[in-house]
């Protein structure tokens, strides 16, 4: 009997692309406003790069976006000679905009749905708050990548759940758009898994009953086959 019910948050609840681009921009745009000397040295792509060469020469914060992305502006402060205060400002007006998201379609309803019959959760990598985006109240726990100390698809991420769960792994099944990191990491640990191919990808030879198209699959296939 399933109990509970943990979900991945980018792509699976909303399309995070657009909303990242976005956000992209605008602080750029913020950063020219504020800090013009940077953002002549720093374009979008070139922000972009350093968030990626920061997470590879810092391994021991990968997992933690919010770090890595801290950690970036400030090696910009370092370089510029700014104020103390610039890397948190700069990330506060970037998470701002990171947390502008759009629900999928019947994603809320979903969610308020399924959270009178299941514990509800969530495993992530990412770094979004369900405070702000409005939603918290539809979850019992948040299990990120940030506090666990490693990033789905690891074996661990996913034990954490299971214990804050205190549910049974074959009591629990896991959501998500990505077949590597959520199938993989579910499996790993023995969970059930729905994989919601909303990019229509090649199966991986899973069983049909286990793959949604759209999030509004979910809870017909979740009485179907569990």
């Amino acid at each position: 009997m399933i109990k509970c019910i943990t979900f991945d948050l980018d792509d699976t609840l909303w399309e995070i692309e657009p909303v990242i681009i976005k956000a992209e921009i605008k602080f750029y745009e913020w950063l020219k406003a504020n800090y013009p000397k940077a953002a002549k040295k720093f374009n979008i792509e070139k922000l972009r790069k350093l968030m990626r060469q920061t997470a590879i020469e810092n391994p021991e914060i990968k997992h933690d976006l919010t770090k890595v992305r801290i950690k970036a502006y400030s090696s910009i402060k370092d370089l510029f000679n700014l104020s103390d205060s610039m890397p948190m400002e700069a990330f506060n007006y970037f998470m701002y905009y990171r947390n502008k998201v759009t629900l999928f379609n019947k994603a809320e309803y979903i969610l308020s749905t399924l959270k009178k019959n299941y514990i509800i959760g969530t495993i992530t990598n990412g770094n979004a708050s369900l405070e702000e985006i409005g939603i918290k109240n539809y979850f019992d726990f948040e299990i990120k990548s940030s506090e666990v100390g490693y990033m789905k698809p690891d074996k661990k991420i996913f034990l954490a759940a299971i214990k804050e769960s205190k549910c049974n792994p074959s009591e629990i099944v896991h959501v998500g758009d990505n077949y590597e990191k959520d199938i993989l990491g579910a499996i790993s640990s023995n969970m059930n898994y729905i994989w919601l191919n909303n990019k229509n990808e090649n199966n991986h030879n899973l069983e049909n009953k286990n793959i949604i198209k759209s999030l509004s699959e979910l809870p017909t296939t979740l009485q179907k086959i569990y």
